[in-house]
């Protein structure tokens, strides 16, 4: 032991110029490091989150595109006759306003027919659908409420004025049953055949008479 020993090396006071003390860097670096670690660990955890989510709406916004495509096909289908019709009007038109005119009328066709279809639950323009106890068309359908106009439509859009419902009755049949004192004498006009027509012409002149 050393005392009162100035000589003694051990003893010296310490010079704070020289003097070091050991530290250990990786402790020093622990913790920003851990700050970073964990940083990068919720940016990871992020990143996975929103690709889930990218994806997540890839794979609905895809179905959901095959789902419009499907309607679209399906309007197709049932809208070709028509827009056949339209082309083939405004191909034999002469000019340009003409034809524009032609195409404007022809997109008020479909959306008529597509709405008349809609709002009476057809699928289709010869499509069958069961209301009471009868089986009807969407012809039947309009020829019953007298709309000659609708009637028209669904004619040039390729629907079958010779379809008979469960009952047995064409179109020209149920409109012939519903009419008044001429309620439904244009849509017997559309729908006129020699079997249906006929019989109305006939009541026509008598009446006249």
């Amino acid at each position: 032991m050393c005392m009162f020993n100035f000589g003694c090396s051990d003893c010296k006071p310490t010079d704070p110029a020289t003097s070091t003390v050991k530290v250990d860097l990786k402790d020093l670096a622990s913790g920003p490091e851990a700050e970073r670690l964990e940083q990068d660990q919720m940016q990871s955890q992020q990143q996975a989150a929103a690709q889930q989510t990218n994806e997540k709406e890839a794979s609905e916004a895809l179905r959901q595109a095959e789902r419009q495509a499907a309607a679209r096909q399906a309007a197709k289908r049932l809208e070709r006759p028509l827009r056949l019709s339209c082309i083939a009007e405004a191909a034999a038109a002469e000019d340009e306003q003409e034809r524009r005119q032609l195409e404007q009328e022809c997109l008020e066709r479909e959306h008529a027919v597509a709405t008349f279809l809609k709002l009476h639950g057809f699928t289709g323009v010869n499509s069958c659908k069961r209301i009471d106890s009868c089986s009807t068309f969407p012809l039947h359908k309009a020829a019953e409420a007298g709309d000659d106009k609708m009637v028209s439509l669904l004619c040039r859009a390729g629907a079958k004025p010779t379809q008979k419902n469960s009952c047995g009755k064409t179109p020209a049949q149920v409109a012939q049953t519903g009419n008044k004192s001429g309620s439904h004498f244009k849509v017997l006009t559309v729908l006129a055949t020699p079997d249906d027509a006929a019989p109305y012409a006939g009541q026509q002149s008598a009446g006249g008479a």
